[in-house]
């Protein structure tokens, strides 16, 4: 399906609920409010409600405020707009509240999508979410206001790497320059959400890059967040954001993973990022999770030590 399909979909319906998937960061977060603003402008009823809280560093964002954690009482709305999301099952608590009649919306980026929604519309090729949503603006004649503007380049610039990433091409930029002729200041929310930490959150840095390991052979490179370390230091889960990419950036690095354990008893959370040569969705596949080619992560269930064991079993293989 196409930009089309969705836009005659969303035609159809007056009362929408949004949402995204579990422990949102900029991408489902900058979408989700300039998805509500684009709805509400025109006529629409929208309301956005996610499983986990709003990130405190996307909080300067003007509708991140209007992001429930409860539904509303007596709201009956007819579509529910899933954006940045591969399956329902991402949606965590949310879900719960999606009946059979209801038609999804399944508006997505990650090639590990399983086409979940009545409507689909899938596009690997797209840098994010929030490019996406831009082209709903486009479809629909709605010139994005400056509110919308800063929604959208947060989720662009935080689902390339600040347009590092091999998703970055020339139509992202051209969005961004219009964006930024919107009025926002690009260097001002690159501040607000990269150059703004916390003493715990640095800490936990600084604990984490203890225990980074390489292969013999230096192609993978691993680090650990326990929960010792999230204890010891106060630092957030929202701190654990960007960790990896210093085992990624080790030159002769092509796989970095970040083990992460959970509150959960025996299940760690995975991260995999990848320079381009190997395909780390697939890679998070085999755990039964996915992604991107170059950014992927699972839950794998068992011991912390175990746990290692075999995820670097399987980067081992992905490499041959």
């Amino acid at each position: 399906m196409s930009v089309r399909t969705v836009k005659q979909a969303i035609k159809k319906f007056n009362k929408f609920l949004i949402t995204s998937h579990i422990n949102p960061e900029g991408d489902s977060i900058g979408s989700q409010i300039a998805m509500a603003s684009l709805l509400k402008r025109m006529g629409k009823e929208a309301i956005m409600l996610d499983d986990s809280p709003v990130p405190q560093v996307m909080r300067f964002l003007s509708g991140s405020e209007e992001i429930f954690k409860e539904m509303p009482n007596n709201f009956n709305f007819q579509a529910a707009i899933i954006l940045d999301c591969p399956d329902m099952a991402r949606t965590g608590r949310v879900s719960g509240y999606i009946k059979k009649e209801t038609a999804i919306i399944n508006i997505d980026h990650h090639i590990s999508n399983v086409n979940f929604g009545k409507f689909n519309w899938v596009d690997p090729e797209t840098s994010s979410a929030g490019e996406m949503v831009y082209d709903l603006f486009k479809a629909f004649k709605v010139k994005v206001n400056i509110e919308e503007a800063a929604a959208l380049y947060t989720a662009i610039m935080t689902d390339t790497g600040s347009f590092r990433y091999s998703n970055t091409s020339s139509k992202t930029h051209r969005i961004i320059a219009e964006l930024i002729e919107s009025g926002i200041r690009p260097h001002e929310i690159h501040t607000k959400i990269y150059e703004t930490s916390s003493v715990q959150d640095t800490n936990l840095l600084g604990e984490a890059l203890q225990t980074m390991k390489l292969t013999d052979d230096g192609k993978i490179g691993w680090l650990w967040v326990t929960k010792e370390m999230l204890k010891k230091t106060k630092a957030s889960l929202e701190g654990t954001e960007g960790i990896i990419n210093f085992a990624r950036s080790i030159d002769g690095v092509e796989i970095a993973i970040l083990f992460r354990e959970t509150g959960t008893e025996d299940r760690v959370k995975v991260s995999f990022r990848s320079k381009g040569k190997v395909d780390v969705n697939k890679l998070a596949g085999v755990f039964g999770g996915g992604g991107h080619p170059t950014a992927s992560g699972c839950s794998v269930f068992g011991k912390p030590e175990d746990v290692e064991k075999k995820v670097l079993e399987q980067a081992k293989r992905a490499l041959q």
